[in-house]
């Protein structure tokens, strides 16, 4: 399987040593790039289910204080403007759905948010986890079968929202 512009060479031994959230990664790199699980499995000496599971797969990661991004992966990134969400990428638009939502939560999983926010899963998944890495969002129930996580605004997560809002005049 070749991924990456197809200049990376992924066989089975490779993929086998990768940590678990770098198989996830090149399984959504390669699925984004047309291969379905079936191609990828065969690739990397798998099965079809075990490919789709590992690409529905979710980790959590601390997240650096460092707030210097590189260049290139700039446009993939919220948008900041001292630290804060700027009120035009994904994690503010985030923290307003879970204002609107109030204290009772909003049931959501990644695909959905995407979705209602006309982003990718993966800008989803990536301020969901800087939202949860400054503790601007909680979850309030952990997803269980068909039932996604529920999550909520904190107290700093509605002050932020509040304070970038209030910037853009709303």
């Amino acid at each position: 399987m070749m991924l990456l512009f197809a200049e990376i060479g992924l066989d089975a031994a490779r993929f086998a040593a990768m940590a678990p959230e770098l198989r996830t990664e090149a399984v959504l790199l390669a699925m984004e790039r047309g291969k379905s699980a079936t191609e990828v499995a065969r690739a990397v000496g798998s099965t079809a289910s075990e490919i789709r599971q590992i690409a529905s797969a979710t980790y959590l990661f601390q997240l650096s204080t460092d707030r210097t991004i590189p260049a290139d992966v700039e446009e993939e990134r919220p948008k900041h403007t001292g630290g804060r969400p700027s009120g035009t990428g994904t994690a503010f638009k985030i923290l307003d759905l879970l204002t609107e939502a109030g204290d009772n939560g909003l049931a959501a999983n990644s695909e959905s948010l995407a979705k209602t926010l006309s982003v990718s899963e993966r800008q989803v998944q990536r301020a969901m986890n800087r939202l949860l890495g400054e503790d601007f969002i909680v979850r309030l129930k952990a997803p269980s079968g068909k039932s996604p996580a529920v999550w909520t605004i904190t107290a700093d997560g509605r002050s932020v929202r509040d304070e970038v809002a209030a910037r853009q005049g709303r």
